[in-house]
């Protein structure tokens, strides 16, 4: 740590315990979401001074109970592993609060030897009240991306951790949980940044992709963007009604950012499109080009229909083996089963199915 750092960090534990005693903060002293942050914690009675306390986990240990959790758990698992081969080390730890800052799922290495972080475990909370301001508290407070470090933290016992979180969404915009990397140390907060946004949009992708009984839709401006944690999703029921779409797409179409989406049909969504484009929305085949009005177009590529049951990886290969009908007698069903299985992977499901893409294709519209 730098001379001007360790001042600057000697001047926040100075003023953490004016304000702890009541006094006032200056306004350029904090990010506005760990001020907030810091005044909840005053307000909960929080002395910067005091241990963290924790609840204790519940007696089943770090099962999951909730199937929200259990979800969550699922979609986040991908991502949580790709940060953790970029950026996981000893005394650090990656994890993904709900939206109630219970830990749900967790990649940690070293905690053992630092007491501090040792307490963060499946199952457990992480409370303002119990151990003040924290970047995942401040993430669900206020929905934004947060860096905590050193005496940020409310309390004397984190000033060696370093703490950095993004929000994460669900169906109506609604922050879902966090995502966060925890450590003592210093890491480069930017490029953090960049990684995290990233992966927070794949685990929201793969929790549209999971909302089975809908169409999806990916859309982009920029074609390069299908298949990415970029790509837009759109959910639409049978009836053509948009059900969801998630952060890039109500970008893309300029939505509400949070909040259900008004009552909104496809055909309207695409307004702009010729009667051939909207056609096609709903067709299998390669991403192609949608106007939206004189000025913009997407790229639009259907990635799969409605699903009544969940698909496992592998079934349909199993299946021959054991002498099941061939996938012409299992219909179009089995092949959007595998498509889903590979989330939208045309090419992915077409290996696995053993079978070309334009085979695919032709059983997709079918």
């Amino acid at each position: 740590m730098g001379g001007m750092q360790r001042e600057q960090q000697l001047a926040l534990a100075a003023a953490r315990q004016r304000f702890a005693d009541g006094g006032a903060l200056a306004e350029s002293l904090l990010a506005p979401s760990v001020q907030r942050s810091w005044e909840r914690s005053r307000q909960a009675g929080v002395q910067p001074r005091q241990e963290p306390h924790y609840a204790p986990l519940a007696a089943s240990g770090p099962r999951l109970e909730a199937p929200a959790d259990r979800r969550l758990a699922r979609c986040v698992r991908d991502d949580l592993d790709h940060l953790w081969a970029a950026f996981g080390g000893r005394q650090w730890t990656l994890f993904c609060v709900n939206a109630d800052g219970m830990v749900v799922a967790q990649r940690e290495h070293g905690l053992a030897d630092v007491p501090v972080l040792r307490p963060i475990q499946v199952g457990r909370r992480l409370r303002e009240i119990d151990i003040g301001t924290t970047a995942p508290a401040c993430s669900l407070a206020d929905d934004t991306p947060a860096l905590v470090r050193g005496n940020e933290h409310y309390l004397d016992r984190f000033a060696a951790v370093f703490c950095l979180s993004v929000p994460l969404h669900g169906l109506d915009g609604e922050v879902l949980g966090a995502l966060d990397i925890t450590g003592t140390g210093e890491r480069d907060a930017e490029l953090l940044h960049g990684y995290f946004r990233q992966a927070a949009l794949s685990t929201e992708n793969r929790l549209m992709v999971e909302h089975r009984p809908c169409h999806l839709l990916a859309v982009q401006h920029d074609a390069r963007w299908l298949q990415s944690p970029l790509q837009g999703l759109l959910a639409i029921e049978e009836d053509g009604r948009v059900r969801a779409a998630n952060r890039v797409a109500r970008r893309l179409f300029g939505l509400p950012r949070r909040g259900p989406l008004p009552l909104l049909t496809l055909h309207g969504l695409f307004a702009g499109a010729s009667v051939h484009q909207r056609r096609r929305l709903l067709l299998a085949g390669p991403a192609h080009r949608v106007r939206l009005d004189e000025d913009h177009a997407v790229y639009v590529q259907y990635l799969r229909g409605p699903l009544a049951a969940r698909a496992g990886r592998g079934t349909t290969a199993t299946a021959r083996g054991a002498g099941m009908p061939s996938l012409r007698a299992q219909g179009t069903q089995a092949v959007r089963d595998a498509v889903a299985a590979h989330e939208g992977n045309i090419a992915a499901a077409a290996r696995q199915l053993g079978i070309s893409r334009t085979t695919l294709y032709k059983h997709l519209r079918g």
